[in-house]
């Protein structure tokens, strides 16, 4: 038997796995996905299923997360009925989670690409996905790619989309990648491939390839893709952002390699007319947009 495969993407909010995602969709020219109510084709499964199996889970930043366990388990039934051809028994809510993953990854296989930018942040859910991954050892080949992008793009990105206080940002982006280091030391290289979104800006086509190579891709590949790349809105505001890292978040981004000059920043004198900005005449400007 031929073996599915299946690829975790983990990152943070606006560090590029949307971009990520659909550059590895469209090279291996993957037609079908399931369908989902969440932003940009996210599934948010596994920390519906930490919720479901009554795993701890931290409260994200502007988001839902963690959900109720009533509220896990209705998504997750209506997720796997909306997505599967055809019903499949169960007999309990872990065999719900396991299995119904198997069958969606049967389903929309050979290769299955998964990015929800919620999943890092949560132990429980990075923990199920490992226990999937060794109840279907024979059957699925799970792989893990980590993206990373600098904590300061990072979190200018957030606040401009959501407006979290940039503290907050900054915890969560920590323990997210911490997350993720602990978890590179759990399965080890030959299941985990990490990049830097700075990277793949840059070398795209390199970086899928060596993506391509660590889950052993034989089937036919088209080329990716192409998106424009250019300055975002978050990089062109750097100049006005005036919070400064502290130094155990210096640290985690040393661990992927970002150097002092990449995450050392200049305090800027207009940082509290930006943060006024910010956080209250675009935070209004943003609500009513959504409301109306």
């Amino acid at each position: 038997m031929t073996k599915l495969t299946c690829v975790f993407i983990l990152s943070e909010k606006s560090s590029g796995s949307s971009m990520l995602w659909r550059a590895l969709t469209g090279a291996l020219n993957i037609q079908r996905y399931p369908k989902t109510k969440h932003f940009e084709s996210e599934t948010l499964f596994w920390t519906k299923a930490a919720s479901l199996l009554e795993k701890p889970q931290l409260k994200m930043l502007k988001s839902a997360v963690p959900y109720s366990k009533e509220r896990s388990r209705l998504e997750i039934e209506e997720f796997l009925s909306v997505n599967l051809a055809k019903s499949f028994t169960h007999y309990s809510d872990r065999d719900l989670v396991f299995k119904g993953w198997y069958e969606l990854i049967t389903e929309f296989g050979p290769i299955f690409i998964e990015k929800s930018p919620h999943h890092l942040l949560q132990v429980s859910a990075l923990d199920l996905m490992l226990e999937f991954k060794s109840k279907y050892s024979l059957e699925v080949d799970v792989k893990f790619v980590g993206l990373v992008r600098n904590p300061y793009t990072t979190i200018c990105s957030q606040v401009r989309r959501w407006q979290p206080k940039v503290e907050q940002i900054m915890e969560q982006w920590k323990l997210s990648y911490m997350h993720l280091l602990s978890l590179q030391k759990k399965v080890g290289s030959t299941d985990i491939y990490v990049l830097r979104y700075e990277q793949l800006l840059v070398t795209k086509t390199e970086q899928l390839e060596h993506i391509f190579k660590f889950i052993n891709c034989t089937q036919c590949i088209s080329d990716a893709k192409s998106e424009k790349v250019r300055l975002s809105k978050s990089e062109k505001s750097l100049n006005w952002f005036g919070f400064d890292l502290d130094d155990s978040t210096k640290y985690v981004a040393k661990s992927f390699g970002y150097t002092d000059a990449e995450i050392e920043h200049k305090k800027s004198t207009l940082w509290p007319l930006y943060k006024f900005y910010i956080y209250y005449i675009r935070a209004i400007l943003v609500y009513v947009k959504r409301r109306f």
